[in-house]
Order: C-alpha cells, then sequence, then structure tokens
C-alpha cells in the first residue's frame, strides 16, 4: 500500500511549512542521509544565485510583481478591503488555471512547458505557490526590495503603514480615482506592463529578458552571469549534462580568478562527497543485504581520485566552510576528517565505516538506519543518498536558456 501525506491546514503559514517540508521529500535517492546539504547550497548560491531546484520558468520573476502592481493601482478604497496577501494569492491562482488551460489544449498537453500546477484541475490549490517558490530569487533579482522580510511580512506591514497615510490624503470617501495617493510601497522594480495578462504565456519579452539579464549580471561573479554574456560558454553550459562536466570545461577557460576558484571548488567537492555516498551505501549493503554491491563504484572512485579533481594537491575544506556559515560542528570535521582519510598513503577501512555511520547518525537522528538497525526502506542494490552534486544546474539552464531567447525575440 502506498503512504499517504495528510495536514490539517490551520493558516497560510502551517501550509508554507508543509510544502517547505515536502520539498525535502525527493524521489530516492536524493535525501540528504550524510548532512551536507547546507555546504551544497552554500556553493549553488555563489554559483547560480537567486535559482532554487524548484524553480520552473523564469517568467515567474514577472507574473508576482506585475499581480503586486495591479493591486498597487486599485483604489484605495478596494485595497482596504482585502490584504496584499490574500490578493496576490487570489490572482495566482487565477493565473495558474489560465497558464494550465493554455498549455493543456497543446498537442502534448504542455508535460514539458514548466507550468506550474499543471497537473492540478481548475479550482485546485498547490501547497507551494509561485510567490514562495520565487521570493528569495525575486529579492537576489532586484524585482523587488522586501528588506529581508517573508512575503507575508513584507507585504501586509507595508500596506497597513501606508494605507493610514494613503486614506488621509483621500477627500471624497466614495472617490474612485485608481491613482489617488498611489505610492510603490512593495518597492517593486521590475517596469510596469499593463497589458501583461494580454496573450500570456510562459515566454519572457525582449523587455522582460534584457532587465533579467542585466539583474542576473548585477548580482557579481557567477555561472549565471557568465553564460548570459559568454555565448560560447552558454552553448557549452546547455550541452553539458552535468555540472562537474561543465565546470571542467569552464575552469579552463580565461575568467576571472575568484570565479574559477569557486567553480573548481564545487567541482572537487562534488567529486570527494560522491566517494562518502558511495561508502555509506556499501554500510547499507552490508548490514542489511549481507554483500557490497557498491564494491566496484568505491574501488573506481577510489582509484581515479586524484585525476578527477581539477584541483585536489590545493583543496581545502575550510574554503567551503569559509561559505557555509551554517553547516554544524560535527559535519564540518565530518569532511575535514573524510579529505584526510583519502589523502593519507593507505586507507584505513575501519575509519571510513566509522566516518560514514557516525555522521549518518548525527545527521539522521531517530532516523539513521545504520545506528538504529533500521532497514526496511533500504532496497537491496539499490543507492540511497545524494548522488552526484549538480548545485542547481538544470534549474539554472531553464532560467538562462529563456533569457537567452527572451532576448532573441527582438529580431523575430
Amino acid at each position: 500500500m502506498a503512504a499517504t501525506i495528510g495536514w490539517i491546514d490551520f493558516s497560510p503559514k502551517d501550509r508554507s511549512r508543509v510544502g517547505s517540508i515536502l520539498d525535502l521529500l525527493k524521489p530516492e535517492g536524493q535525501v540528504d542521509e550524510l548532512g551536507i546539504g547546507t555546504m551544497r547550497d552554500a556553493l549553488s548560491n555563489r554559483l547560480f544565485p537567486g535559482i532554487s531546484t524548484i524553480q520552473t520558468r523564469a517568467k515567474y520573476f514577472f507574473i508576482i510583481p506585475y499581480i503586486l502592481q495591479d493591486y498597487l493601482k486599485l483604489p484605495v478604497k478596494d485595497r482596504k478591503k482585502i490584504k496584499p496577501t490574500q490578493y496576490l494569492k487570489q490572482r495566482e491562482f487565477e493565473v495558474m488555471w489560465d497558464l494550465s488551460d493554455k498549455y493543456k489544449a497543446l498537442p502534448n498537453k504542455g508535460k514539458n512547458s514548466g507550468v506550474i500546477g499543471i497537473t492540478k484541475p481548475r479550482g485546485k490549490e498547490v501547497v507551494r505557490r509561485p510567490s514562495e517558490i520565487y521570493w528569495n530569487g525575486l529579492n537576489t533579482f532586484k524585482c523587488l526590495n522586501a528588506l529581508g522580510l517573508s512575503a507575508n511580512v513584507f507585504l501586509n506591514s507595508r500596506n497597513s503603514s501606508n494605507l493610514e497615510t494613503l486614506v488621509e490624503t483621500i477627500a471624497d470617501e466614495d472617490g474612485d480615482d485608481k491613482d489617488a495617493g498611489f505610492e510603490n510601497y512593495f518597492n517593486i522594480k521590475v517596469p510596469a506592463n499593463e497589458y501583461w495578462e494580454k496573450d500570456l504565456d510562459v515566454e519572457l519579452t525582449y523587455e522582460e529578458a534584457s532587465f533579467l539579464k542585466d539583474a542576473i549580471i548585477d548580482t557579481g561573479d557567477s555561472i549565471l552571469a557568465l553564460v548570459v554574456q559568454d555565448e560560447v560558454l552558454y552553448q557549452e553550459f546547455l550541452k553539458q549534462d552535468k555540472f562537474v562536466d561543465f565546470a571542467r570545461i569552464c575552469s579552463m577557460q580565461g575568467i576571472s580568478e575568484q570565479l574559477k576558484k569557486d567553480i573548481v571548488l564545487a567541482h572537487d567537492f562534488a567529486i570527494l562527497m560522491e566517494g562518502a555516498h558511495i561508502a555509506y551505501n556499501q554500510e547499507l549493503q552490508k548490514q542489511f543485504h549481507q554483500q557490497d554491491y557498491f564494491e566496484e563504484d568505491w574501488n573506481a572512485w577510489y582509484k581515479n581520485l586524484k585525476g578527477q579533481m581539477i584541483d585536489y594537491k590545493n583543496f581545502n575544506p575550510q574554503d567551503i566552510i569559509f561559505y557555509a556559515t551554517t553547516t554544524k560542528g560535527p559535519t564540518q570535521e565530518f569532511v575535514e576528517d573524510w579529505w584526510a582519510l583519502m589523502q593519507a598513503d593507505s586507507l584505513n577501512e575501519e575509519k571510513k565505516k566509522n566516518l560514514v555511520r557516525n555522521q549518518e547518525g548525527f545527521a539522521k537522528k531517530r532516523k539513521a538506519r545504520l545506528k538504529l538497525n533500521k532497514g526496511h526502506d533500504v532496497k537491496e542494490n539499490s543507492r540511497r543518498g545524494l548522488t552526484l552534486l549538480e548545485y542547481r544546474f538544470k534549474n539554472a539552464k531553464t532560467i538562462v536558456k529563456d533569457v537567452i531567447n527572451g532576448l532573441n525575440r527582438k529580431d523575430a
């Protein structure tokens, strides 16, 4: 019988929390069993700022600000009747259903359209709305400035404080001047687009693509900024299936020293942690199926480690820890000890085993399989845990491709 998850939806806050938890429940093979996710995410933020693994299309960076601009254009008396968070939620779902209907009508039923909620029937909601999925990116790319606050807190607090001032400017309470007291108090930076809903699709216009390209460049040294400016590397970016393959190509190009350092660091950390996850699966298989199905994988990885890393000689876990400030001490020690073990002249098998077993115990607590002998979901000859780290590579491809395609619309 398939397991199901249910909850009582007390409030939008509770709903958002559940959504955040569900985001972590990735398909088998993607759960962070060894707790190195904060280090991976810190490197992801440097290479692909503003991108997350649940973003689907760049258009949502504009749909959310457009909806908020529409709210600000309402007459003040109408703004008093509905909170901006309620208005945003209502309009997001209306747009979601409209886009879903449009793309479902296509021959392939919008299978690869990236429309959020396309699998939902009209009238059904999704757990994570675009405004939640894209909020960090909206601020990173300066589509708006929420002053570091969550969407709910920022929108409602700004609206409340400004309405008190705006109401005083209206001489006639029954006036219906849509521009009475208008002020951009949500700090929206994207250019206004009065006709944004006309023939709406998920492709960027030339103007939107230009804005987002400049915003990406303004974030500083990153792979994102690099590939929106370099046509040759953009083509390699699209062509490569794995981050490590693209990183190796980038490392040989004439790019800034800081970016090259970050790319090499991320590449080599991915290679190093791949070994730790192979070792973890060795222990799972030996404990619960009495056979080491991953011995061949381990031997190949261990034999080729120096050659697979770009800068084995200068790799230093402290360079990652410097970025990953929220990583807990035991996990920092685990990465440092794992690296030290791999540098030794000969492999200490007992230490290798203990390192992964102890780290899983720290990271998973009451869900630790090895320490607590919980092997009910460990399938024979099937891998668990993170695979080779991708650092949001695939999602970044989609966003950048949307930008480049939008820019090409100028000549269309």
